[in-house]
């Protein structure tokens, strides 16, 4: 495999990580008296991901 698909594999898995693991855990919490739904918390953590997989590839290369 060519280096650059290997790291946008990489970059998708670091997209789809925080999604995975941080929408349970934010379903049900409190913000204030918001109380954050499931949608809510994977667009939430979505963003997180976004972050860190556009950060990888751009400091990748």
């Amino acid at each position: 495999m060519d280096s650059g698909t290997l790291k946008l594999f990489a970059a998708i898995f670091l997209f789809s990580l925080p999604v995975l693991l941080g929408t349970p855990q934010l379903t049900g919490r409190r913000i204030g008296s918001h109380v954050v739904t499931k949608a809510e918390a994977q667009a939430l953590t979505a963003i997180a991901g976004l972050v860190l997989g556009v950060g990888y590839l751009m400091a990748m290369g």
